[in-house]
């Protein structure tokens, strides 16, 4: 019998993976390519859609070529992408400048405006509408050529079937909660947006084939003409969908190169929490995001162990996990902070990394442990903010991404957090996995989400040593200090952003 196959694009902020997933759910092969970021101005971060979309065409053949398999066994595409991507598209379909990406912070007079205007608080200078507003006011005749503004989920999508549609995660004019809906107007109206809407384009559900994949998509990415090709979503749906933690009050933390803790809920009303997405046409997610998390510790590797990594390339990342063992918890009294791109409030998009009590003592192993302890102490800010919201306590934790892989971290997390760190097998491919249940529900080969929980297998359990929580109870309390601490000298050197 011929094996047949999903193939799921996992786009990140940096890289995208193309994924091979048999049936049974188990990955095949994959292939990796990386993508630049454009950073012309503090807060700024754009990208080139093209330069992503070739990323795409590699990494697929690649992934086929490695797999030694043919085309035609590819039965179902899907893609998970980062949201809130502003890509204008003309009506000749030219990308008419390149994409404000979700970390982009520009919009911080626009934002001012339409919290005011809207009478309630929309967001930063990060938040999606007032960047849609600073496009409008600063490029106006690029908002006016642009037919149709897409999404990353969306731009891939249509680069593949020629067909124009969103899906429920990154649709900020369209909701299924009549609650959410009426926010939404709020806000396009206090934005300035009313006149502007058939410029953004209607939804399909996540499991809805959008299109089929077209003659020339099929000669770029070295596939055959026909492939069905689904609604796809945001990477933090499909980062919860994989992790099987996609019912009701089930949460679970991502380290990747952003990080988050993520609740599903049925109302935005039933936690608070600092931002939400749409999980589905039920759902809602309680987002607790870093901006940086696994990139910090990239940035980390790359200046202090930079020869080696010259030398080991991806494998520096256990010489790293070996070289740091030794050190203690709580990095000998160092405190690290991960906000090398700033963070989402409470904490400040001015605010920049620190390290605190640097002695003689201290060396560069010290310096990254100290990062990965960061990390750790904002998830366990955003953990007893969810309990203290949530009204209970959590006592295990599913984690998945990059940073999942370092059973080192994994065991500082539950050393931090004081509970039980779980990790699935295959931590890199959660957001992979996420689109190929998807996908297979929009196939018909799985009825909904909700058997996905059982079907994930737990591969590594981290339990918290309690020899370790004084140290860390001490430097969490100091580390919470170091932002109201800092805040002002971050103005007076940064700016207000």
């Amino acid at each position: 019998m011929i094996q047949k196959y999903i193939l799921s694009f996992d786009c990140g902020t940096t890289a995208v993976k193309a994924v091979l997933i048999n049936f049974e759910g188990k990955v095949i092969c994959n292939a990796k390519a990386e993508y630049s970021l454009i950073q012309l101005h503090p807060g700024w971060a754009e990208q080139n859609p093209e330069e992503l979309w070739k990323a795409i065409c590699k990494t697929s053949q690649n992934v086929i070529t490695k797999a030694s398999i043919k085309p035609d066994q590819i039965i179902g595409l899907i893609y998970a992408a980062p949201w809130k991507n502003i890509i204008p598209i003309d009506a000749n379909g030219n990308v008419l400048r390149n994409s404000l990406i979700w970390m982009d912070a520009r919009a911080s007079a626009q934002a001012e405006r339409l919290n005011q205007a809207a009478g309630f608080f929309v967001g930063t200078g990060q938040e999606y509408w007032p960047r849609l507003m600073w496009v409008k006011e600063n490029e106006p005749e690029i908002w006016e050529n642009a037919k149709v503004i897409m999404g990353l989920n969306t731009y891939f999508k249509w680069k593949t079937t020629g067909q124009i549609a969103t899906e429920p995660s990154d649709d900020f004019f369209h909701s299924y909660n009549p609650s959410i809906q009426s926010d939404y107007d709020k806000i396009i109206h206090a934005a300035g947006l009313d006149e502007d809407l058939d410029k953004f384009p209607p939804m399909k559900l996540a499991t809805e084939e959008v299109g089929k994949v077209t003659i020339q998509a099929a000669e770029e990415m070295g596939l055959v003409q026909g492939i069905p090709v689904f609604g796809g979503f945001g990477d933090l749906p499909a980062i919860t969908i994989g992790t099987g933690c996609c019912q009701e009050n089930m949460v679970h933390i991502y380290f990747g190169t952003s990080s988050w803790l993520v609740d599903i809920i049925r109302n935005r009303e039933d936690i608070e929490a600092p931002q939400y997405f749409t999980f589905n046409s039920q759902y809602e997610g309680g987002l607790f995001a870093l901006q940086t998390g696994c990139f910090a510790f990239d940035w980390a590797v790359e200046q202090f162990y930079h020869s080696e990594r010259q030398i080991l390339g991806g494998e520096v990342f256990d010489f790293v996990n070996k070289d740091i063992a030794g050190i203690p918890a709580g990095s000998d009294n160092l405190i690290a902070t991960h906000w090398l791109n700033g963070e989402l409030p409470p904490l400040s998009k001015n605010a920049k990394s620190v390290f605190f009590n640097v002695t003689s003592n201290h060396d560069r192993r010290h310096l990254v442990h100290a990062v990965m302890e960061s990390i750790c102490y904002t998830h366990r800010r955003y953990l007893e903010h969810y309990e203290k919201a949530a009204g209970k306590k959590l006592h295990s934790i599913r984690v998945v991404g990059g940073g999942a892989v370092s059973d080192l971290w994994m065991q500082m997390l539950s050393d931090v957090l004081q509970i039980t760190v779980e990790v699935p097998e295959s931590p890199r491919y959660t957001g992979a996995m996420g689109t190929y249940y998807c996908a297979m529900v929009g196939l018909g080969y799985i009825k909904d989400y909700n058997a996905v929980y059982d079907t994930v297998k737990i591969q590594r359990v981290f339990k918290p040593r309690n020899e370790n929580a004084e140290i860390y109870d001490k430097l969490y309390k100091i580390y919470l200090e170091l932002h109201p601490a800092l805040h002002n000298l971050y103005g007076s050197i940064n700016g207000v952003y």
